[in-house]
């Protein structure tokens, strides 16, 4: 019984690290791609930057709000998108789905509070199983630890 017990103890570890396999690359990339693009698309619109670096906004701070309010939906859906892909695959790399210069850890930058337990257990993760690197780890984990 006790060795059955250690059996089951020992697989259900080593399933639990376990990753499944990306077989459609590109597909992934474009995934990837889109939630990057729906990342920057009200921060990089005019709305929001016409206020950035000092400017005095030329909108009223109810419309900045409501882009504000559109903006942080799909931060949302994002965060919950990636959170529920990297569980799935573990840390979606550059490298891993051969997509350069995505810098998808934005999107966990960009996540509201409710998800930062979340996010520390799932980088913590990632990190110790060597699929996500210094820079990244610490660039999120300063982020949902406040020490940023």
């Amino acid at each position: 019984m006790k060795k059955l017990i250690i059996c089951t103890l020992l697989c259900y570890s080593f399933l639990s690290f376990a990753q499944e396999t990306i077989t459609n690359k590109a597909e992934m990339c474009q995934i990837l791609i889109q939630m990057v693009e729906s990342d920057q698309l009200y921060r990089n619109g005019e709305i929001l930057k016409s206020g950035k670096f000092g400017r005095k906004s030329t909108y009223p701070k109810k419309v900045i709000d409501s882009v504000w309010v559109l903006q942080r939906k799909l931060d949302d859906s994002n965060t919950e998108k990636l959170l529920k892909l990297t569980k799935k695959y573990g840390w979606l790399s550059d490298e891993r789905v051969n997509c350069p210069k995505l810098n998808i850890w934005l999107l966990f930058r960009h996540s509201d509070k409710k998800y930062y337990k979340e996010i520390l257990q799932v980088i913590e993760k990632e990190y110790n199983a060597k699929r996500l690197n210094d820079f990244q780890y610490k660039l999120i984990k300063d982020h949902v630890t406040g020490k940023y």
